[in-house]
């Protein structure tokens, strides 16, 4: 048995309607009309939602790059994007935020939006903040360094390296705050709430410094030229 549609005249006027046709071994049975419009708005929310859809789901794992045991409870997030032209600026628009928490095999999934551009942040205490734009600079004046996209793609592994003594915390604060910026577009979301700690680190070095320049600036200054 096989179904089709047509469009069936209507006997008092020259309008058609959709019709359901199936079509069996006894031959062809005619079903009840559908109202034209119902139907066009069928239609065009199967073909939005086929286009919004993502086409299929991200899967990888979080890593210690040292031992490569997996990782539990590592703060994944990514956001999708896509380049707009507003008049001669160059602006992104965020598709959507993905984010959760690896299980006990270190294991995330999310899903992908093909040919949209992303920004991928992992998190875990104790480690240092992963992103797939930039590297974490220790010591050096600026705290990211660009590096190129990582790919995001199925059976990916993130390799998580451990926070030590020589590198610096404040440092380490300024780069995973910059990281939450670039992934989440809340400061309520999982990720940033994963990075609480680092954030309020660096929220108080951003006013201890504020308060150095606000008193130098307050300062008396010297005479250049001191009568004798």
């Amino acid at each position: 048995m096989r179904a089709f549609f047509c469009q069936t005249p209507i006997s008092d006027g020259g309008c058609t309607e959709p019709t359901i046709h199936l079509e069996g071994f006894g031959g062809i049975m005619k079903a009840k009309p559908i109202n034209a419009t119902l139907f066009s708005t069928f239609v065009f929310l199967g073909l939005f939602l086929a286009a919004c859809t993502p086409k299929c789901i991200i899967k990888g794992r979080v890593v210690d790059a040292e031992t490569q045991y997996p990782i539990e409870g590592a703060a994944v997030a990514i956001r999708w994007y896509e380049n707009q032209d507003c008049n001669g600026s160059a602006k992104n628009r965020t598709i959507g935020v993905d984010q959760g928490l690896s299980d006990a095999e270190g294991t995330f999934k999310f899903p992908h939006h093909q040919d949209k551009n992303y920004v991928m942040g992992v998190y875990k205490e104790g480690y240092i903040c992963w992103s797939s734009r930039s590297s974490f600079s220790n010591g050096a004046r600026s705290v990211a360094v660009p590096k190129t996209d990582s790919p995001v793609q199925n059976d990916m592994v993130v390799q998580l390296e451990r926070l030590k003594g020589g590198h610096s915390e404040d440092q380490h604060a300024s780069f995973t705050v910059l990281v939450a910026e670039e992934v989440t577009t809340s400061k309520q979301s999982p990720f940033y709430q994963a990075i609480k700690p680092l954030f309020k680190r660096w929220r108080d070095n951003l006013r201890e410094e504020f308060k150095k320049t606000f008193s130098r600036q307050r300062s008396p200054q010297p005479e250049l030229n001191p009568a004798r």
